[in-house]
C-alpha cells in the first residue's frame, strides 16, 4: 500500500531556543529535521534590517503593531515549543508572507565553507 504524504499545514509555534527567544513564529513547512519558520515581532527593526509591517497582528485580541522578518529561517523540529491557537494572518497580510516564502526559494543558496 503507498502512504499518502498529507499536506503541511501553516501554524504558529513559540520556540525556546537562545536564536529566537520566545517570539512567535509562522511555521510555514518543513524539510526533513528542520521547520521553515517566518518570525513576527512587534519591532519595526531587528539587527538593523527592516521589517516588514502587517496590517493587523496575528495574536487574537491585540491590536499593537506587528511585523513580519523578511528573511525566512529554520529551526529543527526537535526544539521545546508551544503552539499558539487561534492566530490567523489576514487576508490582506497573505499576500506579504506568501512574498517573503517564495522570495526565499530564489535566493542563491550559499556554498558550505571547506
Amino acid at each position: 500500500m503507498v502512504k499518502k504524504n498529507k499536506r503541511f499545514q501553516g501554524h504558529f509555534r513559540k520556540f525556546r531556543v537562545a536564536k529566537f527567544t520566545g517570539h512567535p513564529q509562522y511555521v510555514y513547512d518543513e524539510d526533513g529535521n528542520d521547520y521553515k519558520v517566518i518570525g513576527i515581532t512587534e519591532s519595526s527593526v531587528t539587527n538593523g534590517v527592516e521589517n516588514i509591517p502587517l496590517d493587523v497582528n496575528p495574536e487574537p485580541n491585540r491590536t499593537d503593531k506587528a511585523y513580519i522578518r523578511p528573511k525566512p529561517d529554520r529551526v529543527d523540529k526537535g526544539v521545546r515549543n508551544v503552539r499558539l491557537k487561534g492566530w490567523r494572518f489576514a487576508a490582506s497580510d497573505k499576500p506579504k508572507v506568501k512574498k517573503v516564502i517564495e522570495d526565499e526559494g530564489k535566493r542563491k543558496k550559499k556554498k558550505p565553507c571547506k
